[in-house]
């Protein structure tokens, strides 16, 4: 936030736009975006429609829930591993960022770290889901209902 911000003090109050501020505001985007799918799984947080699964027996449920944990580490590891074919390529490995000349893979290899560390979220929480117990989620002063 302080970046745009300070983007925005330099655009509009000094008029000297800096390109440097919306090159690294986007790539940091990126960065958030990735890591922050990793903690929201890991908190068990993701957004999800659970009226059809809340309203199954047991049974039903459990099945739902392993089918569902069964899709998504398909595409985890999907993710995990086309990131890291992208990661390989010359052509990422040899590209910089227009302006802060940063090397690009040290944003692509998010996707590659991010896809396998979600895919040790999902082992676990497919384990839970068979065992029958609640995946445990400890973290202090977040929200909870």
């Amino acid at each position: 936030m302080f970046i745009v911000f300070l983007g925005v003090i330099m655009r509009y109050c000094f008029s000297s736009p800096q390109p440097w501020i919306d090159e690294l505001s986007a790539y940091l985007l990126v960065v958030i975006t990735y890591l922050g799918g990793y903690v929201a799984l890991r908190g068990d947080k993701m957004a999800g429609i659970t009226f059809l699964r809340d309203s199954l027996p047991p049974g039903a449920k459990k099945a739902l829930c392993v089918l569902g944990d069964l899709m998504m580490m398909v595409l985890l590891a999907a993710m995990a591993w086309y990131g890291y074919a992208l990661c390989s390529s010359a052509a990422v490995i040899n590209q910089r960022t227009p302006t802060l000349r940063i090397p690009i893979i040290v944003f692509y290899c998010l996707i590659p770290i991010s896809g396998a560390l979600m895919e040790l979220c999902m082992i676990n929480r497919l384990i839970a889901h068979i065992c029958g117990t609640d995946v445990a989620v400890e973290e202090k002063g977040a929200y909870t209902e």
